[in-house]
């Protein structure tokens, strides 16, 4: 057991009692303002102290109120980039970071203050003070700062929000190079779906103090009514793709998911070999019997129907393509190709009908349904209505 945690707070109405257990993975702390996100990350990294319980990280006990144990924050194995946190503003980031390593027990030294400088892209503003940086550079030297204590987990209060969408695409790399290569789990808290999906699909939804919902996305989104809390878009299909090129002539990348090949529109801030998501709406995949030959849409991903689900007025069909797909077809469509379950089946998506996740908000739908790993949703609208078993 990665994390155990088990505390109760009280401060005014608001009341806060947390029971979350996770295993060796990150996972994103979910909810809209005042639902006790903030709070939770603080009594883990140890900037508050809740009245009662436990927190217990990786064997160590880092909080009992029982046995009287309470670990100062500074001797926690935990990096933390919180919303209270401040630095030494007249300091440079030179010396802030060396001065954190500098402070950290030799045996837990993981990273060196050189190698996070050139990974995080410091160099041009080392020599400058703190109070001259801007929020996303003020950032990124928390981020440092909390790598340098090599912590065993990485606490990140709305990060993505605080430095933009110019740094969000150079920090997300990197989180996911520490998720891999150092095998470092990251607790994620944010009120953007979008952005925890970025880096993991294990949630915790919080509302006023309380855990509603703990799972994979996949699990948690199956529970009625907890669409409309999550707020998610109508998304459909939220597949992990790993680009693979750029046709620039073309005007496409090119990308594989489960093994299937995808022309999606062209971003070439995203490396060849990167990881990220992307959508694509139920009613903007058509399905054909056969592959067709002279057609415009790029991609044509063969599958084999799982499920066909009647709806109001559609029909959803269930394809398995390595990965799950969900098609939303009309009645009359369905029974004109005389579809049935277990046939096989021609995906087509044109590639600007494929939306990248860190896009997203600029669309205003509200409906989602699908996440990767082969399961459905409902629209939210619906969720209290319909419920469909994967």
């Amino acid at each position: 057991m990665l994390l155990d945690i088990n505390v109760k707070l009280r401060r005014g109405h608001f009341d806060l009692s947390t029971p979350i257990s996770l295993e060796n993975a990150s996972a994103g702390l979910f909810g809209q303002s005042g639902a006790g996100k903030t709070t939770v990350l603080g009594l883990i990294a140890g900037t508050l102290q809740a009245q009662s319980g436990h927190i217990v990280l990786d064997g160590k006990i880092l909080f009992d109120s029982k046995k009287g144990i309470m670990v100062p924050r500074e001797q926690r194995p935990i990096g933390a980039v919180l919303q209270t946190d401040s630095l030494d503003l007249a300091a440079s980031v030179r010396e802030t970071l060396h001065g954190i390593y500098r402070r950290c027990w030799t045996q837990r030294r993981l990273f060196k203050p050189d190698y996070l400088m050139r990974l995080l892209e410091l160099d041009p503003i080392l020599d400058r003070s703190i109070m001259r940086l801007s929020a996303g550079d003020r950032q990124k030297v928390m981020l440092a700062g909390s790598l340098l204590k090599s912590p065993k987990m990485l606490l990140l209060d709305d990060t993505f929000a605080a430095i933009g969408d110019s740094y969000r695409m150079q920090l997300l790399p990197i989180l996911k190079r520490l998720q891999t290569e150092f095998d470092l789990p990251v607790l994620y808290a944010s009120q953007s779906l979008r952005e925890i999906l970025e880096l993991t699909d294990q949630l915790i939804v919080l509302e006023n103090g309380q855990i509603l919902r703990s799972g994979p996305l996949r699990e948690v989104a199956r529970q009625q009514g907890i669409l409309r809390y999550l707020g998610v878009r109508q998304i459909d299909n939220i597949l992990p793709v790993r680009i693979r090129s750029h046709d620039f002539a073309g005007g496409y990348s090119l990308a594989d998911s489960f093994g299937q090949p995808f022309s999606l529109p062209l971003r070439p801030q995203f490396m060849p070999g990167s990881l990220t998501q992307v959508a694509i709406r139920a009613n903007d995949i058509a399905l054909s019997r056969g592959f067709i030959e002279g057609i415009s849409i790029q991609n044509q991903i063969k599958g084999r129907i799982c499920a066909l689900i009647p709806g109001d007025g559609s029909v959803l069909v269930q394809i398995d393509c390595g990965c799950t797909l969900l098609a939303e077809i009309t009645p009359g469509a369905c029974r004109e190709m005389v579809l049935q379950e277990g046939d096989w089946i021609y995906c087509l998506i044109k590639t600007h009908a494929i939306v990248y996740m860190a896009e997203l908000d600029a669309l205003p739908y509200e409906k989602v349904v699908n996440h990767g790993g082969g399961y459905y949703f409902l629209s939210a609208a619906d969720a209290d209505k319909r419920h469909f078993p994967v």
